[in-house]
């Protein structure tokens, strides 16, 4: 018996010892004859290319087009693009075209679509301390009219306008926020139904949609929305949120449920768009603007592409250059005003380069909720293979991919890093064949880009990104500045 209860004991200690093993490796395997479906990019953003007018900052074009963005949404430009700067009197004609000021929203829509990038219009207002703009519109038919003719300058020149055939026309930013709303949810669906009708009946090929809500577990946002816009037969060509997460965990979440609760309206063809994310809003700045926050970025990117999602419009591109804002923690950007990389903007770089092999191959799947999340792709003719790995907070874990049925036998192989300490660089170049094994050490908050080529193209190397200042590292700081900053939030947005 005690022969017995010590060969268990032996078995046990193996299989746990085993289990150790286990829990500190990950295994892949990647088969390059298994493709199932495409990449998608998610490379959406707020604002831009132009800066906030006010600052005379960079022009981000440029930097746009190297991290591979290809549609921007037309919030918080603090003026341009808004109802109240566009059509400034309430008491003149709809049908006048000398009742609108064009001049510095064409300025922005022209910089975006020159540039070959989508517009994705918000209709209604940046964010503000003014009252009245918080306010319902005093006659929600005359603001459709309004709308319908923006739509009629943008689309079809009318008032001296342009074609830029703008699709997608969101109806207000977050109602559920009295920094943006502060009439009923019964009022807000009234006037999503007028202007959604209105907006459609001038022309049926628009997509309408809305609230672009800020918090979705409000059902007067959601199941309320939803219920009036089905009962009464109301367009919506996508349903829009917003959420800013502690962890890529609860934006994969938030998207499943969003597109649970349309298909259950029978809502099937309706788009699922998210039109603001980023790192939790009240973190600090250094966070937002370092290695933690690209792995945030980029374990979110892989995550999104089984979340039931079509786009994913980050909040923001462009940098006020406000030190109190930097200082509690409230500039989210991905660039400084002056053009320099953040860290997070390198994942969208290394997003970008994945969508040179945009063939999605079927690797094992991953839990969200530990932090790591992978993806590989491989090109059309078979030239180049990718795999994107990111630990979010997640435990150090040996990773070891296995490559089988490369369709070539001698080409090499470059490993991309981001962390602390590297941005975007290659700390590793080798040689590979048809059937080929590799290992790396996957860290707390890195990515990892890995390219498998037999050409002679390597991707550039990632800029080197802003420095963060020393006071913006001062950890003794975060508890003060965070409760600033929710005060702030809670005084502006309610």
């Amino acid at each position: 018996m005690k022969t017995l209860t010590l060969f268990t004991l032996l078995i046990l200690i193996t299989l746990l010892a085993s289990s150790i093993s286990i829990n500190d490796h990950i295994f892949l395997n990647v088969d390059c004859n298994s493709v199932a479906g495409k990449i998608k990019p998610f490379a959406e953003i707020n604002c831009g290319p132009l800066p906030i007018r006010w600052i005379k900052g960079a022009e981000l074009t440029e930097q746009y087009k190297q991290i591979g963005i290809h549609f921007i949404r037309t919030h918080d430009f603090y003026g341009p693009t808004d109802i109240s700067s566009i059509f400034p009197d309430w008491n003149r004609s709809a049908d006048d075209p000398e009742s609108y000021n064009f001049t510095e929203s064409d300025k922005v829509i022209e910089s975006i679509a020159a540039n070959t990038f989508a517009v994705f219009y918000r209709l209604g207002e940046s964010a503000s301390d003014r009252e009245e703009l918080r306010q319902p519109p005093p006659n929600f038919t005359k603001w459709a009219e309004v709308c319908k003719h923006i739509v009629m300058h943008y689309n079809d020149g009318w008032a001296n306008g342009y074609h830029y055939n703008i699709t997608y026309w969101e109806i207000w930013n977050e109602p559920d926020l009295r920094g943006f709303w502060n009439g009923t949810a019964e009022q807000y669906y009234r006037l999503y139904e007028i202007t959604a009708r209105t907006l459609k009946e001038y022309n049926s090929s628009l997509k309408v949609g809305g609230p672009a809500v800020a918090y979705i577990l409000n059902e007067n946002y959601t199941v309320g929305f939803l219920e009036y816009v089905t009962k009464n037969n109301v367009p919506l060509d996508f349903f829009s949120w917003h959420l800013y997460a502690s962890h890529p965990s609860e934006l994969y979440e938030a998207s499943l449920y969003v597109r649970r609760i349309l298909d259950e309206f029978g809502l099937y063809d309706c788009e699922n768009i998210l039109t603001e994310w980023n790192i939790n809003i009240i973190s600090p700045q250094r966070d937002k603007d370092n290695a933690k926050n690209a792995a945030f970025t980029a374990c979110s990117l892989i995550a999104f592409q089984d979340a039931g999602l079509d786009y994913a419009f980050r909040y923001r591109g462009t940098q006020d250059n406000d030190w109190l804002a930097r200082l509690l923690g409230l500039d989210l950007s991905l660039f400084t005003y002056d053009g320099k990389f953040k860290m997070p903007a390198l994942s969208y770089l290394a997003m970008h380069y994945m969508m040179e092999t945009p063939l999605r191959i079927s690797i094992a799947p991953y839990n969200i909720s530990e932090g790591i999340t992978y993806l590989a792709g491989i090109s059309s003719d078979g030239s180049n293979i990718s795999l994107l790995i990111a630990n979010y907070e997640g435990g150090e874990k040996t990773c070891e991919i296995n490559f089988t049925n490369i369709p070539w036998n001698d080409g090499v192989l470059l490993h991309y890093l981001i962390d602390d300490t590297h941005h975007l660089e290659i700390v590793e170049k080798k040689n590979a064949g048809k059937n080929f094994s590799y290992s790396f050490s996957l860290k707390k908050n890195s990515v990892h880009f890995i390219r498998l080529t037999n050409t002679s193209y390597f991707p550039p190397e990632g800029p080197e990104p802003a420095k963060i200042p020393f006071i913006l590292r001062l950890r003794f700081l975060d508890p003060v500045l965070r409760f600033l900053a929710f005060l702030l939030l809670m005084a502006v947005f309610g």
